[in-house]
């Protein structure tokens, strides 16, 4: 009983913060929150990309925060331009949602090692409000509620800036809604920023370290990592949040084609107590694709 009404203060406490501002939850392995949110990060492989992820939040509770992520992308370099798939479905107490977003990313080269590439994404999120969920005290009949259901028009857009081995990315979420008008339904304007730098470290290391920033309401939250990575074999790194999570992470390709990520939250300061850890784990697969070349008299006389 004593854990209960612990934990029924904490809610109540962080209640208003949530109904103003339902944010997305945040990607604990390296680089996936921009590939997931931000509609100008794409990889430059040539390739088709695949990735599919799961998170799992605040371990040992009931009804506990979970996530699970599917996305497509692939970049053409004859037209300077990539096209992108994201589908998220996520659970945070009593609002399950579904987003579905198509994402558009154009490249222009600007000089020399400067690059820039811009993104919009659109799309549709389903929302889904089970008030059934909520339980008011064991010994009292819960009051019943109806459920809501909503649908809404969803727009992203962001840039990412290259120089060498320097990358800054800035991207703005569910842009249809500002802060201020935010509801439990409505899921608010929420914005990201990272920068990172690849350090070559010999001929077989590479080290990553990265500032983040992400705001959604209220909540702002601080991220600095640092990532070591060794051919196309492992890597490993570390995550601070301020005054919410410490992150550890690993990484290992199982072939040329899949690679394996896998993240632990063990939180920090007050977070750390409400929960017992924080899984996610990402499998990426790289897979080539068809050749475009078309045998047909035109082709033939270009």
């Amino acid at each position: 009983m004593k854990n209960q009404l612990l934990l029924l203060w904490f809610i109540l406490t962080c209640l208003p913060t949530f109904i103003v501002a339902q944010s997305d939850l945040l990607f604990n392995n390296h680089q996936i929150n921009a590939i997931a949110r931000n509609p100008a990060a794409i990889e430059e492989n040539g390739m088709i990309n695949a990735y599919l992820g799961i998170h799992q939040q605040w371990m040992g509770f009931e009804d506990a925060p979970y996530m699970q992520w599917v996305g497509v992308s692939s970049f053409f370099d004859r037209y300077n331009m990539g096209v992108n798939l994201n589908i998220t479905n996520q659970s945070e107490g009593v609002a399950t949602t579904q987003n579905i977003k198509v994402g558009y990313t154009y490249h222009v080269h600007i000089s020399g090692l400067h690059r820039l590439f811009f993104g919009v994404g659109a799309g549709f999120y389903f929302r889904r409000l089970d008030y059934s969920k909520l339980r008011f005290d064991d010994d009292e009949t819960n009051v019943p509620l109806t459920d809501e259901n909503v649908i809404r028009p969803d727009f992203d857009f962001g840039f990412e800036y290259l120089f060498g081995s320097f990358k800054f990315g800035a991207a703005a979420n569910h842009v249809t809604v500002f802060n201020s008008k935010a509801t439990l339904e409505k899921i608010p304007w929420q914005t990201q920023a990272y920068a990172n730098y690849k350090a070559e470290v010999g001929e077989d290391f590479l080290l990553i370290p990265e500032i983040s920033y992400f705001r959604s309401g209220r909540i702002a939250a601080y991220g600095i990592s640092l990532d070591m990575q060794y051919r196309s074999v492992f890597g490993f790194g570390m995550v601070y949040r301020t005054g919410q999570s410490i992150i550890f992470r690993a990484s290992v390709f199982l072939s040329n084609r899949f690679e394996l990520r896998y993240a632990y939250d063990m939180g920090a300061g007050k977070f750390a107590t409400y929960h017992s850890g924080i899984h996610e784990v990402v499998l990426i697969g790289r897979f080539n694709k068809r050749s475009s070349s078309l045998n047909s008299p035109r082709f033939l006389d270009n």
